[in-house]
C-alpha cells in the first residue's frame, strides 16, 4: 500500500478562531507530517478558499517547496479539485487524515475518501473543531471519533488511529 497524509484547512483564521485543544491537535499534526517525510509519503495540504480573513496555512506546520497544495472550495476535498487525480498519480490507496474542522471537512472527505475505494484513517487526536450551539468540540470531535471508527463503504473504508500508532511505511 501507498500512503498519503492529508492535512486539511489547517490554515491561521481558524486557529485564530481557538479549537479546541489547539496545541494537542497540532503538535500531533506536525508529529504526522514528520513521520510521513521520514517514510517518504506524501504530504498534501488542503486548503479552503473560504476562510477569512487569512486562508494562509500555518507556517508551523513546516510546508517545504515540493509539498501539494490543492485549493477547495467545499467541505469535500473531492469535490472540484484535482486530489483524486494526483492521488492516483502517485498510487496512493491509504489516507491518513487530520485537520480541521472535524464536523464539515474532516468528515465529508473520510466518508467521500472511503466511497471512492480508499483506505482511510483518520487520525483520532489530530483533527478538532468549534464549539456549536448545541454541542461542545470535545464532545464533536468524540462522536466523529466513534462513529468513524470502523465505517465500511464498499472496497474503501474508514477507521481511527491515534498518532502514536500510525506508521507510514
Amino acid at each position: 500500500m501507498t500512503a498519503a497524509l492529508l492535512v486539511i484547512d489547517v490554515q491561521r483564521s481558524l486557529l485564530d478562531e481557538g479549537p479546541w485543544n489547539k496545541e494537542g491537535f497540532m503538535g500531533n499534526i506536525r508529529r504526522l507530517i514528520e513521520r510521513a517525510r521520514d517514510s517518504d509519503a506524501a504530504v498534501i495540504f488542503l486548503q479552503h478558499t473560504g476562510v477569512e480573513p487569512d486562508a494562509s496555512i500555518d507556517d508551523s506546520l513546516g510546508r517545504m517547496a515540493d509539498d501539494l497544495v490543492i485549493r477547495k472550495d467545499f467541505c469535500d476535498s473531492f469535490l472540484g479539485t484535482r486530489l483524486r487525480e494526483e492521488l492516483q498519480d502517485r498510487g496512493v490507496d491509504k489516507l491518513f487524515v487530520c485537520g480541521m474542522q472535524t464536523d464539515y471537512c474532516i468528515d465529508t472527505t473520510c466518508r467521500k475518501a472511503a466511497s471512492l475505494g480508499y483506505e482511510v484513517i483518520l487520525v483520532n487526536d489530530a483533527h478538532s473543531t468549534f464549539d456549536h450551539d448545541s454541542l461542545a468540540a470535545e464532545k464533536i470531535v468524540s462522536h466523529h471519533n466513534r462513529i468513524l471508527r470502523n465505517l465500511p463503504a464498499g472496497t474503501g473504508s474508514v477507521r481511527t488511529m491515534a498518532t502514536a500508532e500510525v506508521g507510514f511505511a
